[in-house]
Order: structure tokens, then sequence, then C-alpha cells
């Protein structure tokens, strides 16, 4: 990690590392280094500290309790003449979203029936569902797979006694999120349309096949380390799986001898760093209403050389002397003294073009330092040699006269 944030550090990107998906991947764990932008497809939340940071498809936070001290009455089959949502429940019954259980039937690419059942005032996150039931693809269940299969209705799936309903061959798996151990007495459905259930609760009415963390984390939502989270958006551009014995362990002769002579598996990690997108972010993140604004770590050249005029005549000057050269060829000599100083210098040197075309063009490609040289830099009013060039740096408005040593002692500082 440390490596990582080095190197985006030259690039001029702070990024933050974010915990992630390993997905097909597979391993132990694995982050993603994040530049925050309202352009990024990457969807993250993070305290405001940084001291936690995951991709909304793992991330994690606490559930707080609601009516746990409550007694737990007997479970009451009522008529619920209401639609399919979980707002219809709500307002039929007048009773609080989060003390009802909201229940989401998938199918697996096994052919798996998957019941998730999670607090109402949550979302079942899909990529942690999967990780739990060691699942690589889920769809949502027909409607005519719960009446016909499952033998439910929909809208009004219920946990309670669903397994006796289901035929024989049907494998139903329940999952249960760990938000359910918050509420007691709840209400949903009763497996019957227009039919529910109130008072139930997990383990004396229902029992999980699996119980653990498949809720979908949002902002304003608290962090394990107590603090609340705040989605953003951000580019990727890098990543690093930790794979450790996931393939080693089943892959023939990958192993070494340890100093005791034992063999082992090797730990196996898996690294990449988006390069064409690294750079493109930099772009993004560097930049004004004229064009790029490379920073010098990561600049395609250290110099843009500008060359204005051709052999020095202008009537507002007075006839040069001996001593003064022309621009092109004092232009020239700016250019071999550069390259041959080992820097690496973009060279305009247009006849056709424009002044302000060819400062337009610097501007919009962005290279860090703009040198030009021009009649008025290398010769006074009075026509006497001065032999300068101007200096200005791309994110600044100033620029200024120096000598080809002052530039050259200024780019190798």
């Amino acid at each position: 990690k440390k490596t990582y944030t080095r190197i985006f550090d030259r690039f001029g990107l702070k990024t933050i590392i974010v915990e992630s998906d390993n997905g097909y991947i597979g391993g132990e764990y694995c982050h993603e280094f994040v530049v925050e932008s309202e352009v990024g497809e990457s969807r993250f939340l993070v305290t405001e500290d940084n001291s936690y940071a995951a991709h909304v498809d793992v991330a994690k936070f606490k559930r707080d309790n609601k009516n746990v001290d409550e007694e737990l009455l007997p479970v009451k089959q009522v008529e619920a003449i209401r639609g399919t949502t979980m707002e219809d429940g709500v307002k039929i019954h007048n009773k609080p979203l989060w003390q009802q259980i909201k229940d989401v039937l998938f199918v697996d690419e096994k052919g798996r029936f998957i019941l998730a059942i999670i607090r109402g005032d949550y979302d079942v996150n899909e990529v942690k569902l999967m990780h739990v039931v060691k699942a690589y693809q889920l769809r949502h269940a027909a409607d005519d797979e719960i009446r016909n299969i499952i033998h439910s209705e929909p809208g009004f799936i219920s946990p309670v006694g669903i397994k006796e309903l289901i035929d024989k061959d049907v494998n139903l798996i329940i999952v249960a999120d760990e938000s359910l151990r918050t509420i007691k007495n709840a209400y949903g459905g009763a497996n019957k349309k227009h039919r529910d259930l109130f008072n139930m609760n997990i383990d004396r009415d229902y029992k999980a096949d699996i119980e653990g963390d498949i809720a979908l984390a949002k902002e304003g939502y608290i962090s394990k380390n107590n603090k609340p989270l705040i989605a953003k958006k951000g580019i990727e551009v890098g990543n690093i799986f930790q794979l450790g014995f996931h393939y080693s362990s089943k892959m023939k002769g990958a192993t070494f001898m340890d100093e005791k002579g034992q063999e082992k598996p090797y730990y196996m990690g898996c690294y990449g760093i988006g390069l064409g997108r690294t750079l493109a972010t930099v772009v993004e993140i560097y930049n004004d209403e004229k064009g790029i604004v490379w920073p010098q770590t990561v600049a395609p050249y250290a110099v843009h050389l500008i060359h204005l005029g051709g052999v020095m005549a202008s009537a507002k000057l007075q006839p040069a002397t001996p001593e003064v050269k022309n621009v092109q060829s004092f232009t020239e000599d700016v250019y071999k003294k550069l390259t041959e100083s080992g820097i690496d210098v973009l060279f305009d040197d247009r006849t056709d073009v424009s002044a302000g075309a060819k400062f337009a063009d610097a501007d919009l490609i962005g290279i860090p330092i703009r040198l030009v040289v021009s009649e008025r830099t290398i010769q006074q009013s009075s026509g006497q040699a001065q032999d300068k060039i101007e200096w200005k740096e791309r994110s600044k408005k100033e620029a200024e006269l120096l000598s080809i040593n002052e530039v050259l002692n200024r780019l190798k500082g």
C-alpha cells in the first residue's frame, strides 16, 4: 500500500485506499486505489477522516437496535388487502418500516433458490449475498416461480413455514441479515395473497440456514468504528488482490522449502496499475479552461519551446548589432543546449502559425514550462543584444526573462 501511495503521489494524485470486492479472482481481500472525482465510476463510502473506506459492494456498518427489549408476542395472521410493496405494508398496518421483514427471492447459477431476509429499512446487497452463499450469479425469481415452485405469493413471501410449502426436490436456502437481531415482533407476508403475519421472531418462528451481513451500506449509516459514512465517487487507478493460498494450494508444484526444510505453498498476490486511466485521471484533475496542466513528474515533455518570427527585422527595433542573432538561429541554439543537457523538449518551430495560435496550443497541451524566443526577448529596444528567453510556468500567469544558463539551472534544480 505504501509503495502504491508513493507512486500515485509522484503522479500528483491523492488516492484513497478502498476495500473492494475480489470477485471471481478470489483470495483473502482486495483494495482499490481511488482518486475522488465526480466523473468516476467507482462508488464508495468513507468516513470524514478516511479511517474507513470501502466500495459500496462490501462496505460494513453498524445496525442500530430498535425494540429489542419488547416481550415476544404470539404470532398472528391478519387480513391485508394491500399492494406488494413495503410501503403498502407500512400504510395498511400503520407500523414502522424497520419492523417489517423484507423478503427477496433469488435464483443462482446452480438453480438454488435463495431467500434473503432483512430488516425493512435496509436493502439487500447482492454482492455480499453471493459471497455468503458461494454463488457466482444471482437473478430475481419470477412471479410464476414464486407461485408454482415455492408455492408462495409475490409481495407476501415469509420465512415462516416456507420450507413446508416447497417441493422436496427444491433447494431453498434462507439467508438472514444480522439486522433481524435488532428487532422483535416483526410483521410481513404470510405466503398467501392478502394475508400478513404479526409478531414474527427469528429462532422462535423461523430459522435461517445462513446468518450474516447481506445489507447494502448507504450514506449516513454508522461505520464499525462509530463514524458516519459519506458517499463518494472516484476513479480507480490501481488495485491489490491478496490471493493468499487460494491458487497455490490447488496448483501442483507451487511450493517452496522453508527454513525448516518443509514444503509450503506460495503466498500469492496480484497487483495492477492502470497506466491509461491513471494518465486520464491526471488530466481530469489537472486542467483549467485553457487545457491540461501537467504535473512535472508525468508531463510528456519538460519544456515547450516556441519560436516566434523569423530573421530579426522590425520597424519598431533599431538595426541589429553584429552580436545579435536572429530569432530562428538563437532558438535552435537554445533547443540544442536543452537537449544536450538531457531535457525533453517539445519544439514548436512552425512559421505559418500566429503567435496567438501557438500560445493557445501550448496552453491546451499543458507542458509545465513554456519557453518563448522572439525579437523582444533577444534584443532590447535600443538594438543591443540581451539573448533572453521568456520563461512561463503553465500553472502561473506571470512570465519572466532568463538567460539560457538561468533556464538550465532552474530545470536541473
